[in-house]
């Protein structure tokens, strides 16, 4: 079985040409779908991809929003109550782009993403994601002008669609990551609308806050978090594998949001190491309750996974930013850990590109 090797995008032209091109866009478009387009560039780099870089670019441009404009500038006064509210959306791009711009990326990153993290469900998990593949891009290149760019832009979606699901996140209980989810409520969701928007009879079930807490809490050491990160994507894996025909689109964020937070640890200050893994927890568990619990599973696999060469090669034919994506954070988890779960995800992506 072949491996592609994802690399690093250090000096990537390709990159950031591409991430030049889309830096004129707005994080959301078609009333509340979050903009991929430089999550995608990312990964596709980091999959030896660049040919198909600028392809797709311009297939997926023309339907993107423009990038909106500051209308009052955001003060040190108003800053919780700007919080999660979109409307000043261009307010915190020409914020952040003014503090990266001032101030060394990684102390705003510091400062920021422990003020962030309680709503790392902002854009059904994209602004933490977006901003966790700026930071990995920007590592490569410090220097980076246009690197920096998007790690204002990923901080600035996550602060205006910053939103905090209900119950505590913090894991301090006794149960194995199995036994929590075998113990989360069953809970009738809405039909249709956002995700933010059908998690939030989830979190409102006394139920889910109390499975939450109820996961057994890892040691604070560096060897046992990152071993707690992986222990999580694996599980998340398993169930896109499992349930994810049900709701692609749902469960997917369930693998990638951690596996992009793990992607960076070694970027974040020690200290929010531990809030991290409980807020990653907390989503990918209300992701798991919304559209897993209670559901039609299909048969585990069996036999060894699809070559990842396969994987990649029909994410790229879909065109679909979610199969990308998947493919992207699996094959990572993958060369890491041998774990064949990751290759049975990511021989999935099809379902997220119908």
């Amino acid at each position: 079985m072949s491996d592609p090797q994802q690399s690093a995008s250090g000096s990537s032209p390709v990159l950031d040409e591409a991430l030049h091109r889309l830096s004129q866009t707005g994080p959301e478009f078609r009333g509340g779908l979050s903009n991929h387009g430089p999550m995608v560039v990312e990964a596709l780099v980091r999959l030896g991809r660049q040919d198909d870089v600028e392809r797709w670019v311009d297939g997926y441009l023309p339907q993107l929003a423009e990038r909106p404009t500051a209308s009052s500038r955001i003060s040190e006064a108003d800053e919780r109550e700007a919080l999660g509210d979109y409307r000043r959306v261009g307010d915190w791009l020409a914020y952040f782009t003014e503090q990266v711009e001032e101030v060394p990326w990684r102390e705003v990153l510091a400062l920021w993403w422990p003020r962030l993290l309680p709503g790392v469900a902002a854009g059904a998990t994209h602004g933490v994601i977006r901003t966790a593949q700026a930071v990995r891009a920007l590592a490569d290149d410090p220097h980076n002008p246009q690197r920096r760019s998007e790690l204002a832009a990923g901080l600035a979606y996550w602060a205006a669609r910053y939103v905090e699901l209900p119950g505590a996140a913090r894991s301090q209980g006794r149960r194995s990551m199995a036994q929590a989810l075998a113990a989360m409520p069953s809970v009738q969701i809405p039909d249709r609308g956002l995700i933010v928007e059908q998690l939030a009879p989830v979190g409102a079930a006394p139920e889910f806050a109390t499975s939450v807490a109820a996961l057994q809490a890892p040691a604070e050491t560096p060897a046992a978090l990152n071993a707690a990160f992986e222990e999580l994507t694996r599980t998340f894996a398993d169930v896109y594998v499992t349930y994810g025909r049900g709701n692609p689109i749902g469960l997917v964020h369930a693998v990638t949001a951690p596996t992009a937070v793990h992607s960076i640890l070694d970027h974040l200050p020690p200290t929010v190491w531990r809030a991290s893994y409980d807020a990653l927890w907390h989503v990918c568990a209300a992701l798991y309750t919304a559209y897993a619990r209670g559901k039609p599973r299909d048969d585990a696999p069996t036999g060894p996974g699809q070559d990842p060469d396969v994987s990649v090669a029909n994410a790229l034919a879909s065109g679909d930013e979610h199969a990308i994506k998947l493919a992207e954070a699996c094959l990572r988890q993958y060369r890491a850990t041998s774990a064949e779960v990751y290759l049975h995800a990511a021989s999935r992506g099809m379902y997220a590109a119908g």
